[in-house]
């Protein structure tokens, strides 16, 4: 079976679940700031601040509470289809 290629969305996940900050520009694809987005509507908290020398962009990174991060974790496992939407193994 071939390789599921992650999404952009999958992809940051991981970097915040590696204790990663992550702005915009740092993903290679248009409108960006969706997919924060996407997560937040998931209930995952990102800690969101901007740091006035560095740029406009908001600097994102995972509230890293065992509860937040299991919610990430679980959000990331049925983007890459380990678990469907209910929460069982697919």
């Amino acid at each position: 079976m071939a390789k599921k290629k992650l999404s952009h969305t999958a992809k940051i996940l991981q970097k915040f679940l590696a204790g990663e900050t992550v702005i915009s520009s740092d993903v290679f694809a248009s409108n960006t700031n969706q997919y924060f987005g996407q997560i937040k509507d998931q209930g995952i908290e990102l800690i969101e601040w901007n740091d006035p020398t560095e740029g406009r962009h908001l600097k994102r990174r995972l509230n890293m509470s065992d509860e937040n991060a299991e919610r990430a974790k679980k959000y990331l496992n049925r983007l890459a289809g380990k678990i469907n939407a209910v929460g069982n193994k697919s």
